[in-house]
């Protein structure tokens, strides 16, 4: 509850750590197996890992210099040149797979150019899964990194903004997404 006052959302479910989360927040999203994912090429190892925990394919994409976070002009002109729209789903014209989302990282706190993402987002068709790890705290005109995308995921790891030595939260204003992220981070008990 106190993290959903604090950012803002409607949900936020508990996990074991940061990279639990986006691996939760991937499946609960109705990721498939092949899919590739976008991300930027500045991140930590947990972004790509939840990603291939997925058997989905880290699908990584240029960094802003200015912002660390994805170049979206870059983005912009690569999707334009390399993918194909079928089915209201974006399909990546060189590998024949489909691109499920985009994965913003937001490093050391910077939430980058998310409303350009937002747009690039839905011209193709691609969900936001957020990679608010380090971003507790961290708003961009009053919403709070982790809260314009489908979901977000953040991590209380010994190294974030406020540390319980490990764990983690999705936080989603999607209620679907919050009752399957519960039923899976609770080792998917069926009563």
């Amino acid at each position: 509850k106190n993290i959903c006052k604090f950012t803002g959302v409607k949900h936020a479910v508990a996990t074991n750590n940061g990279t639990s989360a986006l691996h939760i927040a991937l499946l609960a999203s109705g990721i498939k197996v092949g899919d590739e994912v976008l991300l930027p090429a500045m991140t930590f190892v947990a972004s790509a890992n939840a990603i291939s925990y997925c058997n989905a394919i880290p699908h990584f994409v240029d960094s802003d210099v200015n912002n660390l976070g994805i170049d979206t002009q870059k983005l912009l002109d690569y999707l334009k040149k390399n993918i194909i729209i079928r089915n209201n789903q974006c399909f990546n014209t060189k590998t024949g797979r489909r691109i499920f989302a985009i994965m913003p990282v937001h490093v050391y706190g910077f939430i980058g150019d998310i409303e350009k993402l937002k747009e690039i987002a839905d011209e193709f068709k691609l969900l936001i899964i957020e990679d608010a790890a380090e971003s507790l705290g961290s708003f961009k005109n009053r919403r709070h990194a982790g809260s314009f995308g489908h979901c977000g995921c953040i991590s209380f790891n010994g190294n974030k903004i406020i540390t319980t030595g490990g764990g983690g939260a999705l936080i989603t204003n999607n209620e679907e997404i919050a009752i399957i992220a519960r039923h899976l981070s609770t080792t998917a008990k069926i009563n």
